[in-house]
């Protein structure tokens, strides 16, 4: 049976059912404002193979995972300021449930894609305020709850185990209280149970205490209790449900139905992207829809989980999901050729041993990296072919990998199929030369000719394989060689990073192309993680104009990151970084030329800014020496780098990152200088302007304070730190 950690004992325990047979889980589910990232699905995917282990043995489970619909969290949303996409939706006259439906089905194609078993009931919270109504009445006769304006608070002292899921008690407590203080509480770490509907909100539902709406925590104890009675076997989630969430939940129900809630609690570690915790605000949030995109198989992802424990933290990086799609399709591979084979009249003994230690392993806390790694040692063990799919079956049906993919998906066109049988033909009589220019002919119609032995068998690329087949990608700057310490092959290096936008891109390069007349340049533009139909162009582009290089990037690695690869491939004795909202329209060299022949200028470039404080920049410089450089375009001699070292890849937003990439020159004693007659027009800043309002100064803030706290005590850099600056801190 499995055994599981219980993030309430802290141990890890068999289940046993409350019912013999039959396990009760309950998931929290997706809100439907939003799109589910993969964060979100390693937490569900966590769920998936917990019931499929269970299944598999034979229990019976009911799973439900509940919808958190639009309700009274989407009003708040829309009031703070909400996301442009919700905000459009409800301009175009969309209802908050219509919004919620989209998102909802999203949801559930996304984890389609990623062979998760669905749910048997998906219970929407605005369908059960009956029901979160009912539990608050309870508590209220209980004595567990007060009403308070309005408002209906549970009491956390009149329940004694409260923390005992998260530890988190006493002061400790105090500070895991995220909500601002509420002047009505009796205690900060009261939660809400309901909340008054203010005047004007739409949003609302009737209830004994006038108009309103529930807590987000009262939601999962009412539709679990709905579905699975007043005590039921396991609840999962991520470990950021456990507090306070998980914690809520447990005191409302314990205190409402006198009986332990739940008996099994289980929890998926985060999902780290780049080393970073998974945030909108760090540009790090990753859909399946974009994975599918860049040509990943979906189930490469789930592949990935597979390799690392749930309750252990996961990197997410493209590197890795490339590594997990190429062993998904070699598993594959494996299947499809074992298919192939006549069948055994039995199989051999060994395969029962096999089946014991894979199982032993699964049922050990999960523990699907070992299963996986099992089961990469039985493909190299003595077992026949046959006998190996057997297992490999069995397998996956806790793995959830499809691996009898690539004898479903295929239709190999008859000339294709055709060709492969003269190629075999040719092969028997030792005729090479025409077998291999076969095989290159199939393979330049997107099938790839595997030789298994006796026969040939073709079979489709992957998406991922044709895409990497069009152009080479890199995952960091690290992947990328550097040619600093060669010598200078060219006058001018321009580095341009492109996010998509591909009327800007064309615009950007072309006024670089058609305003470096005199000089010998090269043209790096850094394929920022593009999936708007940039790369292609770009592709077509740099093959009619061969000083033009282009770079692509799996992913955005980040505004910095993707400087630095255009920076260390650059050969020019001038290196000039641009952005694709600005336009060169007229000659700029020979400035530049005459600026940096002077050794003490670091910086160059028309867009200057200057600041008393270190915490307000200006762009009044006209002319002369300024404190920083905006990075529309910023040009340095290449030699200085080697002294002043790389951009800082903690900035993955431009914001900031241009000031502080100038301070690392000031530091080594260079001035920056400006001149805003040179000929250049900005546009429309689409990274700038195609963000929400709360995401722009969150990204600006967190930028700022990472420029501050590396310069911020320095202020002798500075050309004047005597008066007192005015303005915005945010540079744009």
């Amino acid at each position: 049976m499995l055994r599981i950690f219980n993030t309430l004992t802290k141990q890890i325990e068999e289940i046993q059912p409350i019912e013999p047979g039959k396990v009760r889980m309950y998931t929290c589910g997706p809100t439907v404002y939003r799109d589910a990232h993969i964060g979100n699905l390693r937490t569900y995917l966590m769920a998936d193979w917990i019931r499929r282990a269970l299944e598999i043995k034979g229990i019976e489970v009911h799973h439900v995972k509940n919808i958190t619909d639009v309700g009274h969290m989407r009003q708040e949303l829309v009031e703070a300021g909400g996301d442009k996409m919700i905000l459009a939706a409800l301009e175009e006259g969309k209802t908050t449930q219509d919004i919620a439906q989209f998102y909802a089905d999203r949801f559930h194609a996304d984890e389609a894609r990623m062979n998760i078993l669905p749910a048997h009931v998906f219970p929407w919270a605005t369908q059960h305020i009956p029901e979160m109504v009912a539990i608050v009445e309870k508590l209220m006769a209980n004595g567990n709850a007060y009403e308070a304006g309005g408002n209906i608070y549970f009491n956390v002292n009149s329940f004694a185990d409260y923390g005992k899921l998260s530890r988190n008690t006493g002061a400790d407590l105090l500070e895991g209280v995220r909500a601002e203080a509420d002047p009505l509480k009796k205690d900060p770490r009261d939660f809400t149970l309901w909340k008054a509907a203010e005047p004007g909100r739409d949003l609302k539902w009737a209830s004994p205490w006038g108009d309103g709406f529930p807590g987000w925590h009262i939601e999962c104890s009412a539709m679990a209790s709905k579905y699975f009675g007043e005590s039921f076997d396991l609840h999962t989630g991520g470990v950021d449900n456990i507090f306070p969430h998980h914690e809520d939940e447990i005191a409302q129900s314990e205190a409402a139905f006198g009986q332990q809630h739940v008996r099994y609690w289980v929890h998926a570690q985060h999902l780290l992207a780049d080393g970073a915790k998974m945030a909108k605000s760090s540009g790090n949030v990753f859909l399946i829809e974009e994975l599918i995109s860049r040509g990943f198989d979906p189930l490469a992802f789930r592949y990935l989980c597979l390799t690392v424990r749930y309750r252990h933290r996961m990197n997410f990086t493209f590197n890795s999901l490339r590594a997990a799609e190429k062993a998904l399709t070699s598993m594959r591979q494996r299947f499809w050729i074992w298919k192939g084979l006549p069948e055994l009249s039995q199989l051999p003994s060994e395969v029962d041993e096999w089946r014991r230690k894979f199982w032993e392993s699964v049922e050990n806390d999960l523990d699907l990296p070992g299963a996986l790694a099992l089961t990469w040692d039985m493909f190299k063990s003595d077992l026949p072919g046959q006998a190996k799919l057997a297992l490999l079956i069995e397998f996956d049906e806790i793995f959830g990998l499809d691996l009898d993919a690539l004898s479903k998906s295929h239709d190999i066109p008859a000339p294709v199929t055709a060709a492969v049988g003269q190629r075999e033909s040719l092969r028997h009589n030792s005729d090479y030369a025409p077998a291999d220019t076969i095989r290159t002919d199939v393979l330049s119609q997107g099938f790839l000719v595997e030789d298994t032995g006796e026969i040939a068998r073709v079979r489709p690329k992957t998406p991922l394989e044709r895409r990497l087949e069009l152009w080479p990608s890199v995952s960091s700057s690290r992947e990328v060689e550097s040619f600093l310490d060669r010598p200078s092959e060219v006058d001018f290096s321009f580095i341009l990073s492109a996010y998509g936008y591909q009327g800007d891109v064309e615009r950007c390069v072309l006024g670089m192309l058609n305003n470096s007349q005199g000089y010998s340049c090269e043209f790096i533009v850094i394929d920022n993680g593009c999936t708007d139909g940039t790369s292609e162009w770009l592709e077509e582009f740099k093959d009619q104009h061969p000083q033009v290089r282009v770079i692509h990037c799996d992913h955005n690695v980040g505004d910095a990151a993707g400087k630095n690869i255009g920076i260390k491939q650059s050969l020019g004795k001038y290196v000039v970084i641009m952005d694709g909202s600005a336009e060169i329209v007229g000659g700029i060299m020979e400035p530049m030329v005459q600026q940096l022949s002077d050794q003490s200028v670091g910086i160059f470039g028309p867009y200057g800014l200057t600041t008393d404080d270190l915490q307000h920049f200006h762009e009044e410089v006209d002319s002369g020496d300024a404190d920083a450089m905006q990075a529309y375009c910023m040009a340095f001699r290449r030699e200085a780098v080697n002294t002043v070292g790389l951009m800082r890849e903690c900035f993955r937003f431009y914001r900031n990152l241009d000031i502080d990439y100038c301070f690392q020159f000031k530091d080594k004693g260079y001035r920056i200088v400006a001149d805003s007659e040179l000929p250049m027009v900005r546009h429309e800043h689409r990274q700038w302007t195609e963000l929400e309002e709360n995401q722009r100064d969150e990204l600006s803030r967190k930028n700022f304070g990472r420029f501050l706290k590396r310069w911020g005590n320095r202020p002798e850099l500075l050309l004047n730190a005597s008066g007192k600056g005015v303005g915005n801190q945010f540079h744009h």
